[in-house]
């Protein structure tokens, strides 16, 4: 898909590419401004949203804090209360003979929760005992305790170590049309002074949950915002009005995860519950086993800065909408002055030399009309010499052609002579002729550059004969090659230089001018290699240095064997190549190291 993309942009008119340069310069820089504009808005909007439920919690975790502090002062000051002690002492023969008696002291005991209640969140205060007071008969809020004895509060306050014990409730209404008052109820037991591990007496508040539904909906400051009062158990004892109690399911999951010091100082973090991303909020309430959980919808928090960035985005539409016909216009005068060149060499194309090229400008383009105008100049200045040209190609492609017939004509004239000697039985001449004209055309081999090991023993063979016709026989040749070896391919021509260097160099200077050339050929770490050695007058070290060096000043070291070097190692790397070694005796060897398997 990019691929075809490219193709089409590249195919495009120059004018068409630089407006759509012109649309990315500016679409571009205005995305990444937005885009950036809106992730540190959304940081801060973040941050901003965090510290104020942070404010607003500590403010609601206080108020709390201090409605519960007067509810358990209340309770503590009823238990410790001298006339409740006294009440609750009574015995049942007290009343056995005045029931009046009984009347006064209900009627004392709800003057000390009127006399002591201190405030009005407290919607009704009562007490639970098995003492005489309701030995004989109960009221509503002067109750027998075997009425509570089977509810899990009751149980977990007789159990528990703490003297308070907090939990929702509801109390019924007084008719069928009053509905019940949903509340938070606060139970303290009451001990005998005199014997403070007997327990005598249980008080009990009920509070209205709208008290703290009431402090919750200041903390719940967005319109989507949930906001719960929970307990260690999980249960909700009140939640802001707005709040969905189905996604407190996590709750419990938080209150485990974090220590008692965390939850006091406060958790905050972003969630996702459902498929809704919450900042989440958890602070545990002093004096209680409460928990304020705070859910907070990040699409509330970030509402205004979707409205930002909508007005962003219609100021950026509003300025392409401007900006196009300029980008367009721009592009079409950039490239007024290319069309009108490339008009110019459309002509040139068609024949017309005579083309008026305007180059006044000193830009890009204008420098492309002055060399396109010195192009068409020199154009011109080659179509007037082609014809004096054309008679000297022809000369040249004759004597090319001479040059093609010669060496084929050298050896038709010497396979001529070689017959002619033949005639005349002169042995001496046609073997000579015979070796000349063999060396001549393995020299040829037919045009190919790469040639078998064979067609280079053959040649250097012919050579040698040659030379032992001028030399009286004095070279001998040895061969110490497999027979598997001699197909194997390599340049031609790269044994005759390295035997005519150890003939001339080497055999030649010897005070007998006679020697032995012995070719060694082998596999060796997966290279094929040859070895040239000769019993000649030798060379120093400094001499087989230079060769090693490759020094053009060696006299020995000459164009043959630059040229072989050279050769090999352009055709196969180099790790290839020629090389020279002294012997431990007279003379000198070439190494010839080619790759095991060539093309």
């Amino acid at each position: 898909m990019m691929r075809r993309l490219y193709r089409v942009y590249n195919d495009l008119n120059m004018r068409y590419k630089l407006f759509i340069q012109y649309l990315l310069l500016l679409a571009v820089p205005f995305t990444l401004f937005i885009a950036v504009n809106y992730r540190i808005t959304s940081k801060d909007m973040e941050e901003q949203a965090r510290y104020s439920s942070r404010q607003a919690f500590e403010q609601s975790r206080s108020f709390m804090e201090y409605k519960l502090y007067i509810v358990k002062t209340y309770l503590n000051v009823l238990s410790t209360n001298g006339k409740m002690q006294e009440i609750l002492h009574r015995t049942p023969d007290y009343y056995y003979n005045n029931l009046g008696l009984w009347s006064f002291d209900i009627d004392d005991i709800r003057k000390q929760f009127y006399l002591t209640r201190p405030s009005n969140d407290i919607m009704k205060t009562s007490l639970y005992t098995q003492k005489a007071i309701t030995y004989n008969n109960e009221t509503g809020d002067v109750l027998r305790t075997d009425k509570i004895i089977h509810t899990s509060w009751y149980q977990n306050l007789m159990k528990s170590s703490y003297t308070f014990e907090m939990f929702p409730n509801q109390i019924p209404g007084a008719g069928k049309e009053e509905e019940s008052t949903r509340t938070i109820t606060v139970v303290r037991s009451v001990s005998d002074v005199d014997s403070l591990q007997e327990i005598i007496g249980i008080l009990r508040v009920d509070i209205p949950e709208m008290t703290f539904s009431t402090i919750l909906d200041r903390v719940a400051f967005t319109k989507q915002s949930s906001v719960f009062l929970i307990n260690e158990s999980g249960e909700i004892m009140s939640q802001s009005s707005k709040a969905d109690p189905s996604r407190i399911s996590f709750s419990s999951d938080v209150l485990k995860a974090n220590t008692a010091d965390e939850l006091k100082k406060g958790i905050w973090g972003r969630r996702t519950i459902g498929s809704t991303d919450y900042l989440v909020g958890v602070q545990s309430v002093n004096e209680s086993d409460w928990y304020l959980i705070s859910l907070i919808p990040y699409q509330e928090i970030l509402g205004s800065q979707y409205k930002v960035m909508k007005q962003m985005l219609l100021i950026a539409l509003l300025i392409a909408l401007f900006l196009l016909p300029l980008a367009f216009f721009a592009a079409s005068s950039g490239t007024r002055r290319i069309r009108s060149l490339i008009s110019q060499m459309k002509s040139v194309k068609q024949g017309n030399f005579n083309v008026w090229i305007l180059h006044e400008s000193k830009d890009e383009i204008g420098e492309l009309s002055r060399n396109f105008k010195s192009m068409i100049s020199k154009v011109g200045e080659l179509l007037e010499e082609k014809y004096a040209l054309g008679q000297e190609v022809k000369s040249m492609e004759l004597k090319a052609l001479q040059a093609q017939i010669n060496p084929h004509f050298l050896y038709n004239t010497l396979d001529l002579i070689y017959w002619k000697a033949m005639r005349i039985h002169e042995h001496g001449i046609y073997e000579l002729v015979q070796s000349l004209s063999r060396f001549y055309k393995l020299s040829l081999s037919k045009g190919e550059d790469i040639v078998t090991l064979r067609n280079e023993i053959e040649h250097i063979k012919a050579y040698i004969d040659i030379q032992n016709a001028r030399f009286k026989n004095g070279i001998r040749l040895e061969l110490d090659i497999p027979e598997v070896l001699y197909d194997r391919k390599m340049p031609k021509i790269t044994l005759q230089p390295l035997i005519e260097n150890s003939i001339i160099h080497g055999i030649l200077e010897t005070e007998s001018e006679t020697g032995t050339i012995a070719i060694k050929g082998f596999l060796e770490d997966g290279k094929f290699m040859l070895e040239v050695r000769d019993d000649g007058v030798g060379l120093s070290d400094e001499k087989v240095n230079a060769i090693l060096k490759q020094s053009t000043n060696d006299p020995f070291h000459g164009y043959g064997a630059n040229n072989i070097n050279k050769r090999i190692k352009l055709l196969y790397g180099y790790d290839y190549g020629l090389s020279y070694r002294k012997n431990d005796g007279p003379g000198v060897t070439a190494i010839i190291s080619l790759p095991e398997v060539t093309e």
